[in-house]
């Protein structure tokens, strides 16, 4: 059963690549000005590209689009705007901070997300962990607003420069930005001071800032409400195994005692990353399980023969923590595979012998357990019925066992 889910596994990794990102309606403006409607692979993008993938019809061929070729595109409810700009590239890592307070400027050309279309203008540029954001106000130049965490390695105290090195601080110029360029009547100093260098925060700022402008003002950029968020119930089956430790091998082999087929149940707490068309979710997955099997052996002394009884008795609750990868079939009907670190706690995990089925165990040891790592391959209907196969590595039990599942697991989503 191991094998025929590894090999199931290996299937799966296989045909990833046939769960494409759909081709959507959108357009895109060359450098001339010529505006050419198209259907754009919808990446949802984490990470502002720099090139995209296109085609002119349904049928016809995927072609490439380049930065260096495109001054805009669209498609569904994402607007990029090409443009070149001073950006401050300094990380926002406590390790790899900078010990500048001012912003080191680098000109390059980048596509900007346009968060807000207006007289003032809203844009956002993102790559890995670092985030920035850009405005322009009428036909201005777009720039960006100044936000820089930075260490302090020097503080003046009574006119004397002494160390410090373990201070961090900020600097908040975006702020004076916000109160100087994007100012109307009905904006307070305290609103561009309490407005937050974060999105929804910026959005709330440069929305009110167009409304004073224009009464009649709409954000055609406003995306739409994702569910981020799933509860799940997951019961299923368990077909668990058990190998020994040989005291002389030093290696697992198979005990003896029978495979087990037992009940499971869990709870999953699953939120998808808001990037990349839903396709990665991070979970966590509180699951009760059990295993109990009993051995018996004879043995013969000059006494006469004595049957012993061995019995491990396995109750825990498993916390798989991982990660999940989507891959879309049709609106209502998606794969998935995904892989988590297991720590696991045991509720009761004891293993005795007992002589001659006398009532009382000779020797009970309780065991403490290990970690493991779990990988599986699902489908899910309508967001909210689904079923998994699930194969799980070896985890040691009380350093004498070694304990190992493929599991059945149905889900129903919750909300």
């Amino acid at each position: 059963m191991k094998k025929q889910s590894l090999l199931l596994l290996l299937m799966i990794v296989s045909i990833t690549s046939y769960a494409q990102i759909k081709f959507e309606q959108g357009y895109f403006i060359d450098n001339n000005g010529i505006k050419t409607e198209c259907l754009i692979k919808n990446v949802d993008w984490h990470d502002n590209p720099s090139q995209i993938e296109y085609k002119i019809a349904e049928d016809a061929e995927a072609k490439m689009g380049y930065i260096r070729n495109i001054k805009e595109f669209a498609v569904s409810d994402l607007k990029y705007v090409k443009a070149t700009v001073n950006i401050d590239m300094s990380s926002e890592e406590l390790n790899h901070l900078s010990i500048n307070k001012n912003p080191e400027f680098k000109e390059v050309t980048l596509f900007l997300k346009h968060i807000v279309k207006g007289k003032a203008n809203l844009y956002q540029y993102e790559e890995g962990n670092l985030i920035r954001y850009f405005y322009q106000v009428d036909d201005k130049d777009i720039e960006q607003l100044i936000y820089k965490t930075y260490r302090v390695t020097q503080e003046i105290v009574n006119g004397v420069a002494k160390e410090r090195t373990n201070k961090i601080d900020k600097n908040n110029r975006y702020r004076q930005q916000l109160w100087t360029d994007v100012k109307c009547n009905n904006i307070k100093e305290s609103d561009a001071v309490k407005t937050n260098y974060k999105k929804n925060s910026l959005v709330k700022y440069f929305i009110k800032y167009n409304r004073c402008k224009d009464p009649n003002f709409v954000n055609t950029q406003k995306r739409e409400d994702r569910d981020l968020f799933n509860l799940n119930i997951r019961p299923g089956i368990n077909f668990s195994s058990l190998s020994l430790l040989d005291s002389y091998t030093n290696l697992f082999t198979k005990s003896g005692f029978d495979d087990q087929t037992s009940l499971r149940f869990g709870i999953e707490a699953e939120y998808i990353l808001p990037f990349n068309k839903n396709k990665w979710a991070v979970f966590i997955e509180p699951t009760y399980q059990s295993y109990k099997s009993d051995l018996k052996d004879k043995i013969t002394t000059f006494l006469g023969t004595n049957t012993r009884t061995y019995t491990i008795d396995y109750k825990s609750i498993e916390f798989p923590i991982g990660l999940r990868h989507y891959m879309f079939l049709n609106d209502k009907s998606k794969l998935f595979i995904n892989a988590a670190f297991v720590m696991d706690y045991e509720l009761d995990a004891t293993y005795s012998v007992t002589i001659n089925d006398d009532s009382t165990p000779v020797t009970v040891i309780d065991m403490n357990t290990g970690t493991n790592v779990i990988a599986g391959f699902g489908y899910k209907y309508n967001d909210r019925y689904g079923i998994e196969v699930r194969y799980a590595t070896n985890r040691e039990i009380g350093n004498t066992f070694n304990y190992s599942s493929f599991s059945v697991i149905l889900g129903y989503s919750l909300f």
